[in-house]
């Protein structure tokens, strides 16, 4: 009798729903890859937005709206009211580093729609005009957290912390 109830069991479940094979493994590396190379490419290009003073290269990488969470409190910004706000430091401040301690930490979700970014970095500035001045050093740690909207990465939350550097 209990032989008879498993087939039934086992023909029930073979006649269920289907679901679409799961991707291969070859193609899962290779987006996997592909991922993990645009966002070490986001990265880099935040970088370069500091660097060139584009505020408008790096607000363009953010979602509809950006969380933060820094000094004890929870902000949320549009792109259209942070790339002022940017642009005002950046005209503010000459930099003498933006750099990477470590090698950013990438992990990317299962299904490759979420990601995080963890990153240890060194800011050396100095206000702009201020000659002579000693640079503000700066060690930054902190999670970027992505999400894929329309096939593309878009940074949505941003946690960090922040101490003086000795170096």
């Amino acid at each position: 009798m209990y032989r008879l109830q498993f087939c039934a069991l086992l023909v029930v479940l073979a006649c269920g729903p289907r679901s679409a094979p799961p991707p291969t493994p070859e193609r899962t590396r290779s987006q996997l890859t592909a991922d993990h190379a645009e966002l070490l490419r986001l990265h880099a290009r935040a970088r370069e937005a500091h660097l060139s003073r584009r505020s408008d290269w790096l607000v363009n990488e953010w979602a509809d709206s950006l969380f933060s969470v820094s000094n004890g409190r929870v902000s949320v910004t549009r792109p259209s009211q942070g790339q002022p706000g940017f642009q005002e430091y950046f005209d503010a401040v000459e930099f003498q580093a933006w750099d990477d301690i470590v090698p950013p930490r990438v992990r990317i979700s299962a299904d490759g729609q979420m990601a995080y970014i963890i990153v240890e970095k060194r800011v050396h500035l100095t206000p702009r005009g201020a000659s002579g001045r000693e640079a503000e050093r700066t060690r930054f740690a902190w999670l970027s957290v992505y999400e894929k909207v329309a096939g593309r990465w878009r940074l949505a939350a941003i946690a960090s912390t922040d101490r003086p550097d000795s170096l």
